[in-house]
């Protein structure tokens, strides 16, 4: 990879060479899974989408210019998350020197857990046709698509029939597939909620907060680390807010920390201690967007830490790795508005309203709502109160609703050791005519886990990694 005016160069060749590591086992569910799902593609296609996926995630990591994705720093393109899922499944034993450790966390076990139940999945009516429409019209958004297979693949492995229906154009929108148990048939509807808006504008607000300070920290060649904990929502915060506070910390005097506590949050500003970095850059490269990195320069490791980085940096030859670091002005922060957590606990009333709609009138129904719980362990938690009242009061009007399952997957990367990953689910049934056809609500986690009743993000139980 050699840099160039536009972005990073990379030989179309790239994937041509053997890229693995000796140390990085070969993940044969994965593997599958992978192969099962790009065989569904045109001649040439996968090798085409993959390219595409690897330039536009080398160039937005390393600061490059993302080609047609001006203003966009996301490390995939929104018209093919799908290559980007897949890239980074396959990336994950094949390249793993390309590869975002962080997102990968999310992807990886989803992949796993298809690839382990494959043998099952193929043998589904209905599934080829289904994955078609995964790889090509749902290339944007898949994540509905892989929730289904999760979902048939747990009843397959209790032994139930599943019969994917085929969508037909311009008709009414029908439920996602059919399940019978001893004689007994259930429509089944999946809903797969994504990240809310509001996540992102946080993001955004803070980035808008912290930017332009930065900067002028840059241009002044000092190396400072902010941490702070916003009380009031970030697009109330005035934007000169972490400005004012950097500036009476450079009138106090840099050897000193600024520490406040206001109606807006409270926090601390001083200079950010490199020697942990460039103790370990002395014998090791450090990914640029990884846990590693944010954790040698906050001082602390946090699952779905906020943190924004402008780095003064020399690059590996990989661009995605860094060999020296001669400066960081770093924004370590999180939301503890009552407000922020509440609208970032999105509840689940409209996917059930919605999925309610699609099942029919004939049989009885079964739904499940899926989930990621990357937000934190207190938006967790009051989204978990919020979906227990919903489900409890939810009017299906009329429709024979006999169980809802909402399952949540929390993924992690931590700095050192494997990716982690966690699963909780919720089931209920509202005066149901026979026992739950799935016992087992577990869709990620192979069935041999140790797993124990509980929270994930009840901090007083230990968690189930994987």
């Amino acid at each position: 990879m050699n840099s160039k005016p536009n972005g990073i160069w990379i030989s179309p060749d790239f994937f041509e060479t053997d890229l693995r590591l000796p140390d990085v086992a070969d993940d044969p569910d994965v593997r599958i899974a992978v192969e099962w799902l790009t065989s569904f593609m045109r001649e040439g296609e996968w090798k085409r989408r993959r390219f595409a996926a690897l330039e536009r995630f080398v160039n937005a990591a390393s600061g490059q210019s993302a080609p047609g994705a001006s203003g966009d720093n996301r490390f995939f393109a929104t018209e093919d998350q799908l290559a980007w899922y897949l890239f980074l499944a396959q990336g994950s034993m094949d390249h793993p020197m390309v590869y975002d450790f962080i997102y990968g966390s999310r992807v990886v076990p989803i992949f796993r857990a298809i690839g382990r139940s494959i043998t099952l999945l193929q043998s589904v009516p209905g599934v080829e046709s289904r994955i078609r429409r995964l790889v090509d019209g749902e290339r944007a958004q898949p994540n509905g698509g892989l929730f289904e297979l999760l979902v048939a693949a747990a009843y397959c492995r209790e032994g139930a029939g599943v019969r994917f229906l085929t969508e037909s154009p311009g008709n009414r929108k029908t439920h996602d597939f059919d399940v019978s148990v001893g004689g007994r048939e259930w429509a089944v509807e999946c809903k797969r909620m994504e990240t809310g808006e509001y996540t992102d504008r946080e993001r955004q607000s803070a980035r808008q907060l912290w930017l332009p300070t930065a900067r002028d920290l840059q241009r002044r060649g000092l190396s400072v680390l902010a941490q702070v904990h916003f009380r009031s929502e970030l697009c109330e915060v005035p934007s000169e807010y972490l400005a004012y506070q950097a500036g009476q910390w450079l009138q106090s005097g840099v050897l000193k920390r600024h520490e406040w506590d206001d109606q807006y949050g409270a926090g601390v500003i001083g200079t950010l201690d490199l020697r942990p970095l460039t103790r370990l850059l002395r014998t090791d490269d450090v990914a640029i967007h990884s846990s590693r990195m944010m954790e040698l320069l906050t001082g602390r490791y946090k699952r779905n830490a906020n943190v924004i980085q402008l780095l003064n940096v020399k690059m590996a030859d990989n661009p995605l790795y860094v060999e020296g670091c001669q400066q960081a002005i770093v924004l370590d922060w999180e939301s503890t508005s009552d407000t922020a957590i509440d609208r970032k606990a999105r509840d689940v009333v409209k996917r059930l309203a919605d999925a309610t709609k699609q099942l029919p009138n004939d049989r009885p129904g079964l739904i499940h709502i899926g989930l990621e719980a990357v937000d934190g362990d207190e938006v967790e938690a009051r989204r978990y109160e919020k979906i227990f009242q919903t489900v409890r009061n939810f009017d299906s009007k009329g429709k024979r609703l006999e169980y809802i399952y909402v399952h949540w997957f929390a993924p992690e990367s931590p700095p050192t050791g494997p990716a982690a990953f966690d699963e909780t689910y919720f089931w209920s049934g509202r005066q149901p005519d026979q026992l739950r056809p799935l016992r087992d609500g577990m869709l990620v986690l192979p069935p041999e886990t140790e797993t124990r009743d509980g929270l994930h993000w009840d901090a007083k139980l230990p968690s189930v990694r994987r």
